[in-house]
């Protein structure tokens, strides 16, 4: 374990080439010398989601109709990352337009994950927002309705539990947080 060998890229072809997303074929050849015909590589931009936490302790949420999974899912606000935008603005920005909610205080960096080390390239930013406030009312984007919902950090782990909150990202976020406030700011 622990190898650090390269596979050697023989070849790429774009199978699907969109904004959102590129479906990327490859032909490659292992450290061993295999050859793997068809490795498919998702190149979709990188994300950022954001735990926004009011100064009521109450955690921002966005409930949201997901078409790939034919129902409803609650998350935290999240969204790709614009060219040229830094993610923590991108954070910021994607909290203001899904939920109407900003903050003066500085966001927090939590961490930045791969979203999938097998077939994807792109990276998940994290980062905390508090003593968010409401200011405009959340934009609504062509294909999306959303519902803003708050939930007290109680709350939240039994949604966890009970599948009410299943994306990994939002869970991983939720958990980041409440251990960051927990043990920087004692608020939990």
């Amino acid at each position: 374990m622990g190898n650090n060998k390269r596979w050697k890229t023989v070849s790429q072809e774009y199978v699907v080439n969109s904004p959102f997303i590129k479906l990327r074929k490859d032909v490659c050849v292992t450290d061993e010398q295999d050859v793997i015909d068809d490795y498919y590589v998702c190149e979709y931009p990188n994300w950022v989601n954001v735990v926004a936490v009011t100064p009521q302790n109450e955690v921002i949420l966005v409930r949201e109709y997901r078409y790939p999974i034919g129902e409803d899912a609650t998350a935290v606000p999240a969204g790709k990352v614009e060219d040229g935008e830094k993610e923590m603005d991108a954070a910021a920005r994607e909290l203001k337009e899904e939920t109407g909610f900003c903050t003066e205080d500085d966001l927090v960096f939590l961490g930045s994950f791969y979203t999938n080390v097998a077939n994807a390239t792109n990276k998940v930013f994290t980062y905390l927002a508090t003593n968010v406030e409401q200011v405009a009312d959340p934009e609504k984007a062509v294909g999306e309705k959303t519902e803003v919902e708050k939930m007290t950090w109680a709350e939240i782990g039994k949604a966890i539990q009970s599948g009410t909150i299943n994306q990994v990202f939002s869970v991983l976020a939720l958990k980041l947080a409440e251990s960051y406030l927990r043990e920087k700011e004692r608020r939990i």
